[in-house]
C-alpha cells in the first residue's frame, strides 16, 4: 500500500504564519500551488482519496477529486491539531506557542484545543484506519503540516518522544511547504498480519514552480 500525505494549498493564515481556524480559505497562491500539484497526482494513479474536514483541505482535495475522478472520503482523524481558540490567530514564532507548545506537551488543557496524548490518540487511530486499506490500494490523503510531521513521526512509534523532538515536529512547519508531498509504503512481510511503514520522501515539493 502507498500513500501520499498532501499538505493542502496555502492560505493566507500560512502566509502570515499565524495559527488558523479551522474555515480558513486557500489564497490565490495556493489554488496555483493546487492545480501544479494535479498532475503529480494523477501519475500516482489513486485508488482512494481522503482529506481533512478543514476547508482549506477539503479546497484542496475538490480540485485533486476532479482531476482523479475520485470521491473525497472526509475524515476527522487527518484534521489539523485542534488548538485552543486562544490562539487562533497569534504567531507561529512567539512567546505564546512557545508556552502554549510545553503546556500542551506536558498535558495541560486549553479549553476547546486537543491535548498531546488526545492528537497521539488521534494519530495511532489514523494509522489503524490507513492499515485496513487493501495491500494494493493507492491512497491520497489531503492533510496539515503539524498532522503530516507527527504522522510520519509516529509512523512506527506508539510512546510520547522528547520534548525537544516534539517542538521540532511542531515548528517544521515554517519550512514544510504547502502541497508538499511525503511519500509512504506500508508493506506487510509473509506470515505476518501487521504491515511495516516506510517513509520515501518527506515534503517534496519539486512540482512547485519558482
Amino acid at each position: 500500500m502507498d500513500v501520499l500525505l498532501i499538505r493542502h494549498g496555502q492560505t493566507d493564515g500560512n502566509r502570515a504564519r499565524r495559527h488558523q481556524h479551522p474555515n480558513t480559505k486557500l489564497n490565490e497562491i495556493g489554488k496555483v500551488q493546487v492545480e501544479q500539484l494535479l498532475s503529480v497526482v494523477v501519475d500516482f494513479a489513486p485508488t482512494h482519496l481522503i482529506t481533512s474536514t478543514n476547508l482549506r483541505a477539503v479546497e484542496t482535495a475538490r480540485a485533486i477529486a476532479d482531476a482523479t475522478g475520485l470521491i473525497p472520503d472526509t475524515q476527522v482523524l487527518f484534521e489539523e491539531l485542534h488548538r485552543p481558540t486562544e490562539i487562533i490567530g497569534r504567531r507561529f514564532v512567539g512567546l505564546e506557542t512557545l508556552k502554549y507548545i510545553i503546556g500542551w506537551f506536558y498535558g495541560a488543557s486549553y479549553g476547546d484545543g486537543e491535548t498531546y496524548v488526545q492528537f497521539i490518540e488521534r494519530l495511532l487511530a489514523a494509522r489503524q484506519y490507513l492499515e485496513s486499506f487493501p495491500k494494493d490500494a493507492r491512497i491520497v490523503v489531503v492533510s496539515h503540516s503539524v498532522l503530516i510531521n507527527f504522522f510520519v513521526a509516529y509512523r512506527s512509534r506508539e510512546k510520547r518522544m522528547p520534548l525537544p523532538q516534539a517542538a521540532w515536529r511542531f515548528l517544521r512547519i515554517l519550512t514544510h511547504k504547502n502541497t508538499g508531498v511525503t511519500h509512504l509504503r506500508c508493506s506487510t512481510e509473509d506470515g505476518k498480519e501487521k504491515c511495516t511503514w516506510h517513509l520515501l520522501s518527506h515534503g517534496r515539493s519539486s512540482h512547485l514552480k519558482p
